[in-house]
């Protein structure tokens, strides 16, 4: 059954951007561009292997922090930033949205907001769910803070027991289109998957004449 999640995560998902256009599943693209998002970091086990992979065939990505990591590595959050990654929202301790007051939620958020800003004294303007489950409350606290909420168009499952570099990369070699929104994790029950896979996938694409942009 873990095996056809990512297919359920990625296929039954794509057509809900017609019902909420204010949420970016996807970009509208022609040209062979790809979007990489990372949740969950910034972590000691991963961050700096992705920054160095990326930086190989010069992409940039959008990485989705949790509050909590950012603070206890404020030198990974400016890292990301100096290598011309962008970074989004993904609460304070990754708390699920659709079990979590709104009260606390917006806690989760704005203390997040604030600590992304004092690390790199820009403006948050993306945001991630965790677990990717969105709410009214989310969509409206996003319209309030001028924070866009970013789902995907590409869930390799990379987090999954079952993953593996290979299928993780060939899951988004053969499921990914123009404007694709990629979600993969800067997790550490990731560690010996993920890094591996995006560096097949960039090498990959790149040969073919791909580019990967920060949304």
């Amino acid at each position: 059954m873990r095996l056809l999640v990512p297919y359920m995560a990625t296929h039954l998902v794509r057509p809900f951007h017609r019902f909420f256009p204010d949420m970016l599943w996807r970009v509208d693209a022609e040209a062979p561009t790809a979007y990489l998002t990372f949740d969950d970091g910034p972590t000691s086990e991963l961050t700096e292997d992705l920054i160095d992979v990326l930086a190989e065939y010069e992409a940039q990505a959008t990485h989705f922090l949790v509050g909590r990591h950012a603070r206890n590595h404020p030198d990974l959050v400016r890292a990301l930033v100096a290598e011309g990654h962008r970074i989004g929202n993904h609460t304070y301790s990754h708390v699920d949205p659709w079990s979590t007051p709104h009260a606390e939620l917006a806690d989760e958020l704005n203390e997040t907001t604030r600590i992304l800003r004092d690390l790199t004294g820009g403006p948050v303007r993306a945001l991630r769910p965790p677990y990717g489950h969105p709410t009214g409350f989310l969509r409206q606290w996003c319209a309030a803070e001028n924070q866009r909420m970013v789902m995907w168009d590409v869930m390799p499952g990379d987090f999954l027991q079952t993953a593996t570099a290979s299928r993780v990369s060939s899951f988004v070699l053969n499921h990914i289109r123009p404007g694709s929104v990629v979600v993969l994790h800067d997790n550490p029950i990731c560690e010996n998957v993920t890094p591996p896979a995006l560096e097949t996938i960039l090498d990959t694409l790149s040969a073919e004449g791909w580019r990967f942009d920060a949304l």
